[in-house]
């Protein structure tokens, strides 16, 4: 081959390399601080302007925020990982700035303050499958609405049961799988005992199990299953590098 064309392929590979580093969304400022002193409140905020504002968090719950993970796929990573607390500012640029795009920043400054490294794995794990009841879903259509979730206590207006199956993880701190093969979203309304509570812990002691609550109220049920669940492996994070 000509060292013309050598050359002009070498060229060729190094502009491509160079719009894609480009393309990768990054913050045009962002300021990352250990939060102190340590405390159980926190916050995530980001602004139609595409400013981040986050206080207290913990890279487990940021990569949560970053990558839409659950916590029951999230497995790995140093000790630190759910303990310390970080503040962050970053400004994204030009305004405004959907919050998918913001997110996509946020998994950039991961990666690249954090040196926060991962890969998926698939693993069958003990876990629940929610699937339609033998006499038939209870699902109401979708309306308007707030939605409102206290212990024990959702009312969704509109919810995917995929969402659902998030909010009940929190309960059974095991996976929860959709199987119903039902599409949503559906209103949503369902009391029910929260796990490891006490009658004398419940303003009402008459509530039923989750597992009642789901087959009465909503004509589901959750069947402990061997599923595969996508988990994301953390190989490695390190403190952020300074501002």
């Amino acid at each position: 081959m000509p060292r013309c064309r050598v050359n002009l392929l070498f060229v060729g590979l190094l502009m491509s390399s160079a719009i894609a580093a480009q393309e990768k969304p990054a913050f045009e400022v962002a300021s990352v601080r250990a939060h102190s002193p340590v405390e159980d409140s926190f916050s995530f905020n980001i602004t139609a302007s595409g400013r981040l504002t986050v206080r207290n968090m913990s890279l487990w719950n940021l990569a949560r925020e970053a990558y839409g993970w659950r916590d029951s796929q999230i497995t790995g990573g140093p000790g630190w990982l759910k303990t310390t607390g970080f503040d962050i500012v970053a400004q994204a640029q030009p305004a405004p700035v959907e919050r998918a795009r913001v997110l996509s920043m946020l998994q950039t400054l991961l990666e690249e303050r954090f040196e926060f490294r991962w890969h998926p794995q698939i693993r069958e794990t003990g876990g629940y499958a929610l699937r339609v009841d033998a006499k038939g879903a209870k699902l109401a259509p979708p309306k308007e609405g707030q939605a409102r979730m206290q212990r024990g206590n959702l009312l969704a207006p509109s919810l995917t049961l995929e969402s659902l199956c998030q909010i009940l993880e929190f309960d059974l701190a095991r996976p929860v799988v959709d199987q119903t093969g039902l599409s949503g979203p559906f209103a949503i309304e369902l009391k029910w005992a929260r796990e490891g509570q006490s009658a004398a812990d419940s303003s009402d002691s008459s509530l039923p199990s989750v597992f009642t609550a789901v087959r009465e109220q909503l004509g589901l049920r959750l069947e402990a299953a061997k599923l595969p669940v996508k988990m994301f492996v953390i190989d490695d994070a390190k403190l952020p590098t300074a501002n």
